[in-house]
């Protein structure tokens, strides 16, 4: 089995430069490469919780707008791994994921008292984070069993290749837009000498909302003439709808019948002011920064929306729609306070027809 320091960096000639110490104090994530506006987090007098307050600003250039961005994708990075290293202490948990403690460690003083916050509103705000790994994972393992092309999109701080066993022969391809949060996992991960279930693993830099993120794919070894799963997974609801759609179309053009993708759908009540309040108070610090939604994209019935213009099977693996039972964990929807709407997520997979082999 290959190392990780086998894994293969696909970066465009930017230098990598390692982070790790500068996650200790402030979300403050590339001071070392360029300067920007940064989030710090800070103590207010009288309380121990720790509150997000952007620094006064002059009004941002798109350049900037772009670096806070970046900003914002590495903070949920972070938050995402932190609800991974919760469920991990779970005696009834869903994933198994011993890398996202390490991980968060360095900044889980600063995040746990926000998350005991959101806590307070919305009980075990981990639960979703739990559900969605949890199908993810197994629609890894119950994949069209010729595929051994795996495409992380807005991977972050993953680390299937590292716990997933049903990734064995596999040649994943992980892509984030943050060259930085792909230098923080390899520096702590480097030490822990995790094995890796791949027998090849490479990190692509490379933006989404670019014209061209493909060809950093295919610049790590991608192949677009064998069979691919495609993991979404919490990236569409940042995107717009021509985003989205256009992602689709590419990912259409670089898949071989028999391909898969998998992607999470969040229902309209996300965008709605009064929504979830993880994803609330997310959305509130990223309006504060840029004036603008964080989520940007979501849609009640999959099957009129994005998903329905790719040409291929599609189904809905799962819907966090009704209240009920999700591996042996109970769901409750949450109503948004106004306008009575509930907070759903649909887990969704389509299939590239083998039909259209010639």
């Amino acid at each position: 089995m290959p190392s990780l320091s086998d894994a293969a960096w696909s970066l465009g000639g930017q230098q990598l430069r390692r982070i790790a110490s500068g996650w200790r104090c402030h979300f403050h994530f590339s001071s070392c490469l360029r300067p920007r506006v940064t989030i710090p987090m800070e103590r207010t007098a009288n309380s121990s919780t720790f509150v997000l307050e952007p620094i006064d600003a002059p009004p941002s250039s798109p350049a900037s707008s772009k670096m806070q961005s970046e900003d914002f994708a590495q903070f949920t990075s972070f938050v995402d791994a932190c609800l991974r290293a919760i469920e991990n202490t779970r005696e009834d948990r869903l994933i198994h994921d011993p890398f996202a403690e390490p991980l968060t460690r360095g900044v889980a003083p600063q995040l746990t008292p926000r998350l005991n916050k959101w806590q307070e509103k919305q009980p075990h705000p981990e639960n979703y984070i739990a559900v969605r790994g949890r199908y993810l994972d197994d629609a890894i393992a119950q994949r069209n069993p010729t595929i051994r092309q795996v495409v992380f999109l807005g991977a972050g701080l993953d680390t299937r290749v590292f716990r997933l066993e049903s990734l064995h022969g596999c040649h994943v391809l992980e892509l984030d837009q943050s060259a930085e949060l792909f230098e923080h996992k390899r520096t702590v991960l480097k030490d822990l000498d995790p094995k890796l279930h791949v027998d090849r693993h490479d990190y692509v830099v490379a933006d989404l909302n670019a014209f061209n993120w493909e060809e950093g794919l295919l610049s790590s070894g991608f192949n677009p003439d064998l069979p691919t799963f495609w993991a979404l997974e919490g990236i569409m609801m940042y995107l717009t709808q021509a985003s989205n759609l256009a992602l689709l179309k590419t990912i259409d053009v670089l898949s071989a019948p028999g391909s898969e993708v998998w992607g999470d759908m969040a229902g309209r009540g996300l965008l709605v002011d009064d929504g979830l309040t993880l994803f609330k108070d997310v959305n509130d610090l990223y309006r504060k920064e840029l004036g603008e939604q964080l989520f940007k994209h979501a849609e009640d019935d999959v099957f009129e929306g994005v998903f329905s213009e790719l040409p291929w099977e599609m189904e809905v693996q799962g819907a966090l729609v009704e209240p009920g039972t999700h591996f042996g964990r109970e769901w409750m929807p949450t109503l948004t306070k106004t306008e009575k709407i509930p907070v759903t997520f649909n887990f969704v997979l389509a299939k590239k027809p083998l039909a259209d082999l010639p």
